[in-house]
């Protein structure tokens, strides 16, 4: 969000809860701060969401009309689910993480099989960490949470892998770099 502020764009994080909420209760929750934030926009408004987030800014778009759409960055977003949400489908820490992240795996009736085609400009950025050590459970590359395979999505306009983690893609300066990029020119960089 810092590097998106210090390129010029004003940011607005949203926040919530993914603890002891369904989908449909996170997404009521994150509208009402969307709605309250880009109602009045004069400009494009872009959307940019890491992991769930995108899945919510998907969602959020799937059922809301914004006038001034921009462009829309995903970063590791389990997009045709998450085979480690399967692998740990039925074991003691989904019932900690709740029910939003029992929805996240790759079965028909999963959230983010409950999703459309983007109708928007988006750029996909999966993360890739070098380890063989998950392959049991995530099968491919992968960035030690979501395989590659599952961020990409029917309709996205780019795609680029950056050798990153999970958790720490949210602050890797390649991955907002090409954010920025893909949110200024609608591509990324080639590297």
């Amino acid at each position: 969000a810092s590097r998106l502020e210090d390129a010029g764009y004003y940011v607005q994080r949203v926040g919530y809860s993914s603890l002891h909420q369904k989908p449909d209760e996170i997404l009521q929750d994150i509208s009402l701060q969307i709605n309250q934030c880009c109602q009045n926009h004069t400009q494009n408004v872009n959307f940019v969401g890491h992991s769930l987030g995108g899945l919510m800014v998907r969602a959020y778009l799937q059922n809301n009309k914004v006038d001034k759409l921009g462009r829309v960055v995903l970063l590791g977003t389990p997009n045709k689910g998450s085979k480690a949400a399967d692998h740990f489908s039925n074991s003691w820490l989904m019932d900690i993480l709740g029910p939003t992240a029992k929805a996240l795996g790759t079965d028909d009736k999963s959230f983010p099989k409950s999703l459309k085609p983007p109708y928007y400009p988006v750029g996909i950025i999966a993360g890739e960490l070098k380890s063989k050590l998950n392959d049991t459970v995530i099968p491919g590359k992968d960035d030690g949470l979501v395989s590659v395979e599952a961020t990409k999505i029917d309709g996205m306009t780019d795609f680029i892998i950056i050798e990153t983690g999970h958790s720490m893609m949210r602050y890797d300066s390649e991955v907002a770099d090409q954010t920025i990029e893909f949110i200024k020119n609608g591509v990324f960089k080639e590297k």
